[in-house]
């Protein structure tokens, strides 16, 4: 009894104190992952309270660059084996307060520490670029005054959106977007056709819903028959056995052939968007959106969910294995998400692109599904 007495008093007096937490961590002028600040403006981190000047570490990193994270969320240095030269080669600029004057440690911008130690201001050598998704890091071990510590790796992604077009080699015709969001861990994978003033770069989406029917269970490789629990063939994805769940996510742009258009509700789902393209001096093509409102069915339709206030924005790359392919890296950001009519929330994902060639499209078209084009 008096050992039960004193546990009890001990999770009283636990229950009681006040709870302290590590340094919390926010990017001024970041919304919803987009930047309201432009491109060549200091970057200001604010904390919650004063840090521990020694203890803040702090990375930029580029999303843009090859295999900068996988789809696990893993960044080079986090995946297996890790790749921590490709990492480095990926951290635009570094602060390491214990070693402020190591140009091995802090490198690619001024930064100055706010006499509060509130404040980390951060003037980049070279400006950063617009719709380029970017990664800020801030590394475990980040201390308040009390010895309050952070744990795991605090990560803030931002992207500049694009406001506005020009001359572009982006082409009309096909793509195929892979988005993975924030909320309720959705992804969407969208077959898309685009129609590209090369003068202007405006542009016209349709975006039409890609999901594992089983129009694709025909195909050479796949099982005679696959049970009810998992009724639908996959072929591309090796981690994942030969019959699925339609829910079962895509892990790799690659994986597209899996997934057939699917316009029609209660399953499938299509909406328009307008956007803009630019070609850049690097040979790159920057591209995003106009804000849109977009309405997508989960399941069997028993769920509807809206977002408000929708943008994307990235970046298209030529393949470095494909002559002709374009692969895309970007951000989405939403306002507000709502689900059957209800809800305030915003919210945030990472997306990829990448260019269809006729044959790839021929194929989709030929399980009876051609991706729409109006």
């Amino acid at each position: 009894m008096a050992r039960l007495f004193f546990l009890l008093f001990a999770l009283a007096f636990v229950s009681c104190a006040s709870f302290d937490p590590a340094p919390g961590v926010t990017l001024e002028g970041e919304e919803h992952g987009a930047m309201t600040v432009a491109p060549d403006r200091p970057l200001v981190v604010r904390f919650s309270e004063p840090v521990v000047a020694r203890t803040l570490r702090v990375r930029i990193v580029s999303l843009a660059v090859p295999n900068a994270i996988d789809f696990e969320g893993n960044l080079l240095d986090e995946q297996h084996p890790p790749d921590r030269e490709a990492f480095q080669a990926s951290t635009v600029l570094a602060y390491d307060g214990a070693a402020p004057d190591d140009p091995e440690r802090t490198y690619g911008a001024a930064f100055a520490l706010g006499a509060d130690r509130a404040t980390l201001t951060i003037d980049p050598d070279l400006s950063l670029s617009v719709t380029v998704p970017y990664l800020l890091l801030i590394e475990p071990g980040l201390s308040d005054e009390a010895g309050n510590v952070t744990v795991p790796r605090i990560r803030i992604p931002f992207i500049y959106p694009l406001e506005g077009g020009g001359k572009t080699r982006l082409a009309t015709g096909y793509y195929y977007y892979l988005i993975n969001v924030e909320f309720l861990a959705q992804q969407l994978r969208l077959y898309t056709h685009m129609r590209v003033d090369p003068d202007t770069g405006e542009w016209h989406a349709v975006m039409t819903n890609a999901g594992r029917r089983a129009a694709g269970n025909g195909r050479p490789g796949c099982p005679a028959s696959c049970p009810a629990s998992t009724p639908l063939c996959q072929l591309l994805n090796p981690e994942l056995p030969s019959c699925v769940k339609p829910s079962d996510k895509q892990n790799k742009l690659t994986e597209f052939p899996d997934f057939v258009p699917d316009p029609t509700p209660p399953t499938g789902f299509k909406f328009e968007v307008t956007g803009f393209a630019r070609d850049e001096a690097d040979g790159s093509i920057a591209f995003g959106t106009a804000p849109f409102d977009m309405t997508i069915t989960i399941g069997t339709g028993a769920v509807e969910v809206t977002t408000v206030g929708t943008v994307l924005a990235g970046k298209f790359v030529d393949s470095p294995t494909e002559p002709g392919r374009l692969i895309a890296t970007g951000t989405l950001s939403v306002d507000a998400v709502k689900v059957n009519g209800t809800g305030t929330d915003p919210t945030k994902g990472s997306l990829q692109v990448m260019s269809l060639t006729p044959e790839e499209v021929a194929d989709v078209a030929a399980l009876g599904a051609p991706i729409p084009t109006e």
